[in-house]
């Protein structure tokens, strides 16, 4: 990529040379320019959407309005711009609903006559637009608060007009299955309830013109937290697009950015500007949300950032939560007083901490790409970036995002392999796997052989008493290894020839270590616990 440090750029060259960069980047993109496959669909059972076209589900529910560039709303009666039309359905298919021949066209009679319907004056007319019985539960949908409420929540509401209500026969009701929150607008509308409204903030489309200019400093402030390494910065702006430019996608990854450094700008770019884009689908949360036995901070989130989520006593029982949120499909909503749901999981997350380690990662894990940011951030651009959130800021690297090349970017790209990211999974080792490493590499001074399962326990005794891990028991020690090593017990020779010579002890056997041809197995044995016992000094001699 061809950024810059746009900060000092701006001060050394004028706002000019920032636009060209930031164009210039915008053009290359990733080196490889494969398309990526669609955003998978949202599961179809148990709160998930349907697996219907999004393009047919917009022909049924929106019609422009004649003579406007204005969509109306049929289901929710309400009219909108396109901008947030194509925030909501996704460019492409607002484009192709727009172009499409059977796209319906209203007026502004007919739409004023049925927002007059659903505006009406008469308390009861208001409850039977407004309130959808949701069967076989206690709850009810309300469509102007946008969200699930108990029967008693509304009869206290409404005490004159409830009963009324309740046996009116043109009161609605839908299964607790058709209440969906499907961000991929895959959901039939006429047979279910969409929970998502569509990402609140418009994007300033003016902006691709402008050249960005108008969010050089939060550009500059994300390059700042990647230490300006172009690959991490990259993959993080694809992480960040590709849920923009798919709305719903759900990644099978999640950002890690830690660091001691206190006052990076974490916080500034993930929770002030990202959560700005998103709106009422973003949220920031703390260890608060993820130790309670309520879960309806989850729902209907698309965007959340997890602020010092866990203590040092909790880091290893939240880590199974974590990684569901991350990869999981479903989820399941509780919330106090209402009766629990299904829903679907479109959340992507971004972690920050301050400790050096937040939570324990395994070697083999693939969800987190980790950043740690090594400097403080300047006031120059906390300014600048302060001076962009109160003037559409926001709104232009919300533009900036969707602009942004994807390449062969998609849900289940694996994150960068970082130093960040590798000094975590060192620090998370327990003892017993560092002792391992350090054998099979040769740093502990013993070959990497056959050698007795006994002796290689006396010797990682040894180590634990060196480096001040504490030793687990020598079965447990050898269950583990077993999984790794071929063990079995055989007979060896050591010292002298003949039968008098041979013993039998249970053996690790390593892959790839083979006997010469011209030895017996015992033999070669035999010389592989001789040697073995010599790299000790001795001290395992029988």
């Amino acid at each position: 990529m061809a950024l810059t440090d746009f900060n000092d750029l701006h001060k050394a060259q004028g706002l000019e040379a920032v636009r060209e960069q930031v164009m210039q980047a915008v053009k290359a993109g990733p080196v490889n320019t494969e398309q990526p496959p669609e955003s998978p669909p949202a599961p179809s059972e148990s709160g998930g959407a349907g697996e219907a076209d999004p393009l047919l589900n917009a022909l049924k529910r929106y019609a422009l309005i004649h003579g406007e560039t204005k969509v109306f709303d049929q289901y929710s009666k309400k009219v909108y711009k396109q901008a947030g039309m194509k925030a909501t359905l996704g460019a492409k298919v607002f484009n192709a609903w727009l172009n499409h021949e059977h796209r319906k066209t209203t007026t502004w009679v007919e739409v004023n006559g049925q927002e007059q319907q659903a505006n009406s004056n008469d308390p009861l007319e208001k409850m039977l637009s407004r309130f959808v019985y949701i069967y076989p539960t206690k709850n009810v949908w309300d469509r102007q608060y946008q969200d699930v409420v108990t029967l008693e929540a509304l009869k206290a509401l409404m005490p004159n007009d409830f009963s009324r209500w309740n046996e009116h026969p043109r009161r609605e009701f839908r299964f607790q299955e058709d209440i969906v929150f499907d961000p991929t607008q895959q959901a039939d509308p006429e047979k279910t309830i969409n929970t998502f409204t569509g990402i609140p903030l418009a994007p300033d489309e003016l902006a691709r013109a402008d050249s960005y200019s108008r969010c050089v400093g939060i550009l500059e402030l994300l390059r700042h937290l990647c230490n300006g390494d172009d690959d991490v910065l990259d993959w993080v702006l694809r992480w960040l697009a590709y849920p923009l430019q798919h709305v719903g996608a759900k990644l099978d990854t999640a950002l890690l950015f830690h660091s001691d450094i206190q006052g990076s700008g974490k916080s500034l770019f993930f929770g002030r500007v990202m959560t700005t884009i998103y709106g009422r689908y973003a949220a920031i949360l703390g260890q608060h949300q993820l130790e309670s036995q309520y879960t309806d901070w989850r729902s209907r989130l698309l965007y959340a950032v997890f602020e010092e989520v866990l203590s040092r006593t909790e880091k290893h029982n939240q880590m199974g939560t974590i990684k569901h949120m991350i990869t999981g499909t479903t989820q399941r909503i509780e919330r106090k007083f209402v009766s629990g749901w299904e829903e679907a999981n479109h959340m992507n997350g971004v972690f920050l901490s301050n400790e050096i380690q937040p939570f324990p990662l395994e070697p083999s894990d693939r969800r987190f790409l980790v950043v740690w940011p090594r400097r403080t951030l300047t006031a120059e651009l906390q300014h600048m970036v302060s001076l962009e959130l109160d003037n559409g800021g926001p709104a232009a690297f919300y533009q900036f995002l969707l602009d942004y090349p994807l390449g062969d970017f998609n849900p289940h790209t694996k994150p960068l392999d970082t130093a960040a990211r590798q000094r975590i999974i060192d620090f998370s080792l327990p003892g017993f796997e560092v002792f391992y490493r350090e054998w099979k590499s040769g740093e502990a001074d013993i070959p990497f052989s056959p050698c007795l399962t006994r002796d290689l326990y006396s010797v990682y005794q040894g180590w634990c008493k060196r480096t001040g891990n504490r030793p687990l028991s020598e079965t447990k020690l050898i269950t583990i290894y077993a999984s790794r090593l071929h063990k079995a017990r055989k007979f060896y020779r050591t010292g002298q020839q003949g039968q008098a010579g041979q013993k039998q002890g249970t053996f690790f056997i390593p892959d790839g270590c083979n006997k010469p041809d011209k030895m017996t197995e015992q033999d070669w044995l035999g010389d592989c616990v001789a040697e073995f016992r010599f790299r000790t000094n001795g001290d395992l001699e029988e």
